[in-house]
This record gives C-alpha cells, structure tokens and sequence, in this order.
C-alpha cells in the first residue's frame, strides 16, 4: 500500500512559474489599458483598450484554471469582500438576461465597450491579484507597473498641451488635454487616483528608500499639476476626499504618536495648497462657477442661482436614472443599457445637450449602476467599498492597505460626476483587491491541511504515475488554452479600422473602395449597428439604394432606440420614392412614424417626419413635425432644422415667420458653409414679401460664401428679373 506523500512534498505556490506568469499579466494590463489607443479605428480609446484586457483576462482565466487544477483549493484566499464582488457580477449577469438590447449589454456600446464582458474582466482582475499577488516584491512590481504606464500618460499630456500633437484630432487638445485616455475627465480621474496613490505610500512605507520616498512625493506632485492641467472638477473633489480619509486613518490607527501630531500640521498645508487651487488656477474657477451666482438681467430683476451647463446635464441625467431606477428597481436595465432606455425617459424640456443627442452614460457611478443593475447591484458595489473599509480600519495601520484605500475613496469621489470608462475603473478594482490580499486570512495553514488530505485521496488511476508532473500538464495546458483565446480579439479590432478606414474612403470620393471596407467590417463583427449603418452610407455614396436600405434597416433593428438609423433608412427610401417607387415612399412615412413613437421628444426625429412629409407632399404634416421640432431644439447646433423649417413655412405661405427663423440662424451658426443655404431660403422669403432688395444681398452673402453656385445664381437673377419688370 502506498504511504500517502507528505504536504511538503507537493507543489510550492509560492515557487510556482504559473503563477508568476499571472502577475506578470496583472501588470500589463494595469501598465498598458490605460496607454494604448488606435488612431485608425472609428473610436480610437476604448476598443482597443478594452479588447486589450479582454485578451489579457482570458489568459488569466487560463492561468487561474491552471493553478487551481495544480495546487486545489489551497489556492484560495478568502476575504468578505468576494462576497460584494460575486453579488455584483452576478446582479449584471442576471440584468443581462432582461436587458433592453442583449448585445449592448454582453458587449457593451461601441463608443464605451462597458458590457457584462468588460465588467466580468474586471471582476477576473480582481481575483487574479488576490490568488496570484503573494510578496511584497510582487506587489511592488504591478504598482510599478502601474507607475510606468501613466509616465507614458503623462508624455503624452505634456506634448499635447505644447500644442505639439502629431495626431490630428477633431477637437482641440492644447487647452484641456486628454493624452491616451481619450477624455478629459477620465485623465483627471487617472491623475489624481494615482497621485493619491504615490503620496500616501511614500508618508507611510518607512520601509522604502529616503530616495524612493522622496522621488514618490515628487512624482506625486507631478500627477497633480498634470490633473490641473485638464480643469476638470472631479480631480479636486478625488484629492479632498482621500485627504479626509488619509486624515481620519492617521488620528485613529496609526500607531506613532509623532504622526498623529504633525497631523495637524499636514491638514492646514493641504488646506491652504486646495484654497490656492481653487483661488489661482483654472480648476478653480471653474469648481467656484458651478452654481452661477444671482445677478440682474435686462429688466433689473435678480435672477436666482443657477447651476453652469455641465452641472446641469449631469442633473438631468441622474433625474433620469432616477426614473429608471424607479421603473427597474431590481437588477436596472442590464450593462451599458442607459442609452437603450433613454429615449422612453427624455422629456420635452431637457438641456440642448440631451434634448438632441442619445447619452451612453449617466455620468456617475452611482446613477449609472443604479440604472443598469439595480438595487441589487448598486448595493453589491457599495458593499465592497464598506467591507474595504472596515477591513481597512480593523486591521490597523498597514501602508499598503492605507494607499489602496485612499486610491479607492479618491474614485469614488471622482466618479460621482465622471463618466465610466474601460481605461481608468480597473483602479478600482485593483484597489479592492489589495486591501482584500492585505487583510485575507493567512492561507498557508490551511494550504497545508489541504495539500495532506488530498495526498490521502490519492486516484487509483494515478497510483504509479507521478500526479505533480500530470498536474503540471494541465495547468500549463489550461494557461495555453487562455493565451490562445487571447489571441481572438483582433478580428474586433481589425473591424473597427476597416469602417474608419470606409468613412475616409467615403468622403475622399473613393466609392467602391468604401464597400469594401465597409463590408469587411460587418462581416468581422456583425454586431454593431454602427457598421451596418457605415456600410449603408458607402451603398449610398455608390449610389446602390436599395443595398443601402438593406444595411440602414439591419441597424435598426440592431439597435431600435437610436433614431439616427431610422432616419437614414428613410432617407433611403426618399431616394427611391423621388424616382417613382410609391411603395418605397409608404415605407418612408412608415419608417418616420415609427422614430417618432420610439422617441418622441427628440427634435431629431420630427425633423425626419417633417422631411418626409415634406418630400412626399403632405405639407400639413411637414408643418406639425417643424414646429415641434423648433419646440423641442431651442438651441441650434445643425443647418438642418431651420433649412427646412424655413422651407416648409415658405410652403405653407407662412414667409414672414420663415424670414424670423433665416436671421436667426444665421446669428446663431458658426461656420459659414452651415449658413449657405440659409441665406439661399432666407432670400426665397423676403422675395415672397416683396423686400427683392434684401433678397438679392441675400444671395450675395450665400455666393460669398460658394461663389458660382448655379442654384444662388440662377435665383438671383430670377429676382433682379422680376425686379426690372417692374
């Protein structure tokens, strides 16, 4: 009979290869998610950065596999914290399977990509640096990780608020940089987290070199002024925040009394460093101006105050998620589904930012978990903040616990107002497994106890085989499986070149070229009803209608609540109904009535009713839906609106009212080719009410504006003709 083999005799987790292969993973994906970024892709930051750590969470999954085939339960770390982290994975998966639009909530919208997938990663990230971090060493090689990937951040930062970048973006990166995050605010976010990070570790690690320490307050200091730099508000509030907690540690945990003393000292220097913040920086004219103080308008009557613009669109929102939360208090509308059920929710009198766009984000971490996972998430999530916390307070004084809890309040803080984001809410989760490693019972006893039962329970199978060189097999096997998986993600990527590559090829006149590209992109990846919508505008370009109308209705039904495929597919079949097609020109009217049920007070789509009645003939109903778009878009960012609000109430003999919205948006509109055709219609109505003088400066001013245009030409000679007959 076989003597069962001691517990030292099996494996060594902690000499484990395995095992240094997933830190060695931890720290790439917390060194590079936050850099890398593709200029060619049709949305540049998140797809790239969250197929990045997708791949590396499946060959973490795989390494994962492998320890625990290898080693068993003694792999295992527990903490009270996995019990907030399982509920919230589980409150998504659940949300996914009632979710409005599965695909958005499994993968996410294209432009955010923060679907039950990205939120799983995280979730893996999680667990991997609890079971894989087990030495100081280790910890401090995925901070340094950490610490290197945002010097590449920082470059870039710097290069782009030189107004040196060799990147042609279509905003301005000089006044409020967004270096390789792609925002702005999420930057901030990233900055300050971090900068929290390097200062409360270099106070309390007594254990790390005078020079360390100082090149880490140093470093530290560095983050901030770049978190300056984007003027953004929640990087002030991120640092308040973990001050205080910094703060309220040091007064009841630490346990010398010289730091508790100079305690007082450290808060009135922080104190008077954010007054100065706030009194001499941009940053601090902008938190100061949130609420705009009362003042007296034209008639000398005090206004009251009144939140700036931001802040409004951000009450807006979260009035919103509100609702929903009200509506699906369980487990919400399922991941990234904010914008599948925003339309149902927007009312009549939104700020001009919502009222005319389709927001993917409740701008805050609270309202967005609270729409899209409920009471059950939202809980879940708070859940694993307090059990951070208290562990953190149970436990005593510990730099590293300390560093990860103030990262952890300096998100949270941030996130009240920010927008989610693939490349900066790992910090999060990095941050709650630390504090849950640092705090996990000691796992050796029991790996012990483990490892002799399991020698014990030997298979017979195995008998004469050694079972360490067969585990080793599989887990090794198990980890190639994951790095293999891995490997998938680039078809996704490949598919998000390929329609930015057609939109180029598009505008450049390269037709044939855009198809098929185009359809290159829908046939990697079928499931965004952006491709579809990029391929039906290349059919269009080619002048290939009815292919397009195929493409437009396939992203429509890919994505319902977004009226901007709706409103392609009728334009589509305007096409055709201009060149005699009734049927096509039924499906127009159709198709509009549909955009307005589905969103009903988005100007956008009674624009689209109205140019279709319009088309078709049915000038009575082409009024209705101009004067409701004009009611619900009382700002005026596009020609459209007042192009064809002037055009039907010219129509409708209404030529004075048609002239009031011509001045208007010529006021309003920037860009001089927008006006174009304003001045053009804007002529036709002062003719209409014999003023052919202005009419003809009209004109003048529209061929300032594209000289020799046939059209302007041939209208203003109509007038001056007409004029001399006279």
């Amino acid at each position: 009979m076989q003597t069962a083999r001691p517990a030292e005799a099996g494996p060594d987790i902690g000499a484990s290869r395995l095992r240094l292969l997933g830190v060695v993973l931890i720290c790439a994906q917390v060194s590079l998610v936050p850099v890398v970024f593709d200029y060619s892709a049709d949305f540049p930051f998140p797809v790239v950065k969250a197929l990045l750590s997708h791949g590396l969470a499946y060959a973490l999954v795989g390494v994962m596999a492998g320890l625990l085939i290898r080693f068993g339960r003694s792999l295992i770390v527990w903490s009270w914290i996995h019990v907030g982290v399982l509920v919230f994975a589980g409150a998504n998966l659940v949300a996914s399977m009632f979710a409005p639009d599965l695909n958005v909530a499994l993968f996410g919208t294209h432009a955010r990509m923060l679907g039950l997938g990205t939120i799983l990663d995280f979730v893996v990230l999680y667990f991997a640096i609890v079971l894989f971090v087990r030495t100081r060493s280790e910890a401090a090689a995925v901070v340094l990780s950490a610490f290197a990937g945002s010097v590449v951040v920082l470059a870039y930062e710097f290069v782009q608020f030189a107004g040196k970048d060799p990147l042609d973006w279509n905003v301005g990166t000089a006044i409020r940089p967004f270096s390789t995050l792609g925002q702005t605010t999420t930057l901030a976010e990233y900055l300050a987290v971090l900068g929290v990070g390097a200062l409360t570790l270099a106070f309390f690690d007594a254990a790390l070199r005078r020079a360390v320490r100082i090149g880490l307050v140093g470093y530290s200091c560095l983050l901030f002024a770049a978190a300056l730099v984007t003027q953004t508000r929640s990087a002030f509030f991120a640092v308040l925040a973990a001050g205080i907690l910094v703060i309220a540690l040091l007064w009841t945990s630490h346990p010398g009394r010289r730091a508790r003393a100079i305690t007082l000292g450290g808060a009135l220097a922080a104190a008077a460093a954010l007054t100065l913040v706030v009194l001499l920086t941009p940053l601090g004219a902008r938190v100061l101006g949130t609420v705009e103080v009362p003042g007296t308008d034209a008639t000398n009557a005090l206004s009251p105050p009144r939140l700036e613009g931001a802040a409004e669109v951000r009450i807006g929102l979260y009035t919103t998620a509100v609702q929903m939360l009200r509506d699906r208090p369980i487990f919400g509308f399922g991941p990234d589904n904010f914008a599948a059920a925003f339309p149902t929710y927007r009312t009549e009198s939104e700020h001009p930012e919502i009222q005319q766009s389709l927001p993917t984000s409740a701008h805050g971490w609270p309202a967005q978990i609270a729409a899209t996972s409920g009471l059950v998430g939202l809980v879940a999530f708070v859940g694993i903040v307090v059990s951070a916390l208290i562990l953190t307070i149970r436990r005593g004084f510990h730099p590293g616990r300390w560093m990860a809890a103030a990262m952890l309040i300096a998100f949270l803080a941030a996130g009240l107002t920010t927008v989610s984001d693939v490349g900066v809410d790992w910090i999060f989760w990095v941050s709650a497994a630390a504090i849950a490693a640092l705090t996990a019972r000691d796992p050796a006893l029991a790996a012990r106890a483990i490892a002799k039962e399991t020698g014990r329970r030997q298979s017979r199978v195995l008998d004469h085989v050694d079972r360490w060189t067969v585990g080793r097999v599989a887990a090794w096997s198990s980890s190639a499986l994951g790095l293999l998986l891995a490997l998938t993600i680039g078809s996704a990527n490949d598919a998000s070149r390929s329609i930015r590559e057609a939109q180029l090829q598009r505008v450049a006149g390269r037709v044939q070229q855009a198809v098929v590209s185009a359809a290159r992109a829908v046939g990697e990846d079928p499931r965004r009803p952006e491709y579809w919508d990029g391929l039906g505008l290349a059919y269009i370009a080619a002048q290939r209608t009815t292919d397009a109308i195929g493409a437009f209705d396939k992203a429509a039904r890919l994505a319902p609540y977004n009226v901007i495929y709706l409103g392609d597919l009728a334009s589509a079949n305007l096409l055709l109904a201009q060149r005699g097609d009734a049927s096509a020109a039924v499906r127009a009217r159709e198709i509009a009535e549909r955009g307005v049920r589905v969103d009903p007070n988005n100007p956008q789509v009674h624009l689209t009713r109205a140019v279709v009645m319009q088309v078709t003939g049915d000038m009575s109903a082409a009024l209705d839906s101009v004067e409701r778009a004009l009611a619900l878009a009382p700002v005026w960012n596009d020609p459209q609106l007042p192009t064809t609000a002037m055009q039907v109430l010219l129509s409708n003999s209404r030529p004075s009212e048609a002239i009031a919205i011509g001045r208007r948006a010529i006021a309003t509109l920037g860009n001089p080719q927008d006006t174009f055709q304003i001045y053009v219609e804007l002529a036709r109505a002062l003719d209409a009410v014999g003023q052919h003088s202005d009419a003809i400066a009209a004109l003048d001013a529209a061929l300032a504006i594209r000289p020799g245009d046939f059209g302007a030409l041939q209208l203003r000679a109509q007038i001056s003709a007409g004029m001399a007959a006279h």
